[in-house]
């Protein structure tokens, strides 16, 4: 019944709070904060993910593709930061470049566009070149596994 329970509460999770963690390194997580973003930006959000091994944290925009129908995630600076300015979409500081984004529900069917602020969080979502960037960055290794929805926390 508690599974029951946990399963719905999380089936109506919105990206604005959801908390990911990554298979195979569960010190690897991801959570979404909603921001002011601007116009060229119009997801509303950024997406923080954390590396618990280094305690490094990097920051990214979600954006969907133009006519090739993908997503993807911009790498930003820290949107925490006071005076934090979204990058142009045509250039701008984005340390670790764009990685791709995948969300699926639960049965594992893709979801088509990119995480935006209040639509329901995707039950999964698999970042294929993370590991990749993070690791000729600074060393931080990520799995190329799915991160899985496990928490809703409203009061952050």
């Amino acid at each position: 019944m508690l599974a029951l329970v946990a399963a719905v509460s999380l089936a109506s999770c919105a990206f604005d709070h959801a908390h990911y963690v990554l298979r195979g390194d569960p010190q690897v997580t991801a959570d979404f904060r909603p921001i002011d973003s601007g116009g060229d930006w119009p997801a509303g959000l950024a997406v923080r993910i954390r590396f618990g091994k280094s305690a490094r944290a990097y920051w990214f925009l979600p954006w969907d593709g133009g006519t090739d129908g993908l997503q993807h995630l911009a790498s930003t600076t820290d949107v925490e930061q006071p005076g934090w300015r979204p990058p142009s979409p045509d250039g701008g500081p984005r340390p670790l470049g764009d990685i791709d984004y995948i969300g699926t529900d639960r049965g594992y069917r893709v979801l088509d566009a990119a995480p935006h602020r209040s639509a329901p969080a995707a039950a999964h979502m698999l970042l294929p070149n993370l590991g990749d960037r993070t690791w000729h960055a600074n060393f931080d290794a990520a799995p190329k596994q799915f991160f899985d929805l496990t928490g809703c926390p409203k009061g952050r």
